[in-house]
């Protein structure tokens, strides 16, 4: 439900099979509710359960951990280890039980500077949140919308039995979500919802509303990678590398966006086979363009070793900040970007044509 083997297929199926602009603006939803989740676990600084004690070990890698700090028994199942989990041994009281002053000053001190040991809000829940009842609120489905509570109660569930959440964790993702999709609600009954599907409305001119759509599509993203910069002391590569992947899929989003509109916002006409390989083509570049990436800038599992064994050699200078910088765009930039490209192909294809009516 959180996870992007599943999102993904899910998104690409409302973009290019159902309804581009329906599709687009989930997409819209789900990858800004993911930034600033993102950038909201930077400014706290909570350390995950597993992250705080000496005997919690951390399984998703099949590896015990490496804190420093507390003494909690904590186990992450994230690849069906066999184990305990927070329901287990001193009972379910451990859900609710929270690291000391001491464990945090030593947690900030030693782990802090990575993304990954960050639990708070959870992005899981955040995002589980704003798929479904997105989903439900764009299409206006009821039984999704039935199915929506479910899903998040379960997704919340998992995140504390398996170890990678408090259950404070869990909440705080649940009200980012919900605030996330109060504005989107708000944004689908304004007038702002035309006007974004509108070619004059990005325009390179100073024009008010043309302004708006520019600085949320390109400023506000800028302006939280370098809070979450300076906020993310000591940096590393490896953390720089994280912090532009945070960016990476808005900026991809929303220039592949302007291409499209600027010739014309596809119909959602087709037959199923027509959009059923529209869906399909859009889906093989995407997860074609993750394996080129992976497989030329070393960016998969063992591409984040490759860059932090990569920036040690080299002393942290300049130029190690920059590479790892720009690998980390670029592996999150190019996926998303793939859109226009399918909407390109799609198009050279007949599998839909332009409607500037709906413009």
């Amino acid at each position: 439900m959180g996870y992007p083997s599943l999102i993904v297929p899910i998104i690409v199926l409302a973009i290019f099979g159902v309804d581009f602009k329906k599709g687009f603006l989930l997409l819209q939803l789900f990858l800004w509710t993911d930034l600033v989740t993102t950038a909201l676990k930077i400014l706290v600084e909570y350390p995950r359960p597993y992250y705080v004690g000496k005997k919690a070990i951390n399984l998703e890698n099949n590896a015990t951990s490496t804190s420093h700090c507390g003494d909690k028994k904590v186990i992450n199942l994230e690849n069906n280890t066999a184990s305990t989990s927070l329901f287990s041994e001193n009972g379910i009281k451990d859900i609710f039980a929270l690291p000391d002053n001491q464990t945090l000053k030593t947690f900030h001190l030693k782990e802090a500077c990575k993304l990954s040991s960050l639990g708070f809000p959870s992005g899981h829940v955040s995002l589980t949140t704003v798929l479904w009842e997105g989903i439900a609120t764009v299409f206006n489905s009821r039984l999704i919308r039935i199915l929506t509570t479910f899903a998040i109660v379960l997704m919340a569930f998992l995140r504390v039995y398996l170890g990678k959440h408090f259950i404070g964790d869990v909440f705080g993702g649940l009200i980012v979500g919900l605030i996330s999709l109060g504005v989107f609600k708000y944004f689908l009954k304004s007038p702002m919802k035309r006007d974004f599907f509108k070619k004059e409305s990005f325009e390179l001119v100073l024009r008010r509303q043309n302004l708006i759509f520019y600085c949320f599509m390109f400023v506000i993203p800028i302006i939280l990678i370098t809070l979450s910069l300076v906020r993310l002391q000591p940096l590393n590569p490896c953390t720089v590398a994280d912090l532009f992947g945070m960016v990476g899929p808005v900026f991809g989003m929303n220039i592949a966006y302007l291409l499209i509109i600027r010739k014309g916002i596809p119909s959602d006409t087709g037959s199923t086979e027509q959009r059923a390989t529209r869906a399909f083509i859009a889906f093989l570049l995407f997860e074609v363009s993750k394996i080129i990436l992976e497989t030329c800038f070393c960016t998969g599992q063992m591409g984040d070793h490759y860059l932090c064994t990569m920036a040690e050699t080299i002393n942290y200078q300049p130029f190690a900040f920059l590479k790892c910088a720009l690998i980390g765009f670029l592996k999150a930039f190019i996926p998303v970007f793939t859109i226009w490209v399918s909407v390109v192909i799609c198009t050279k294809l007949n599998l839909y044509r332009k409607n500037e009516e709906r413009l």
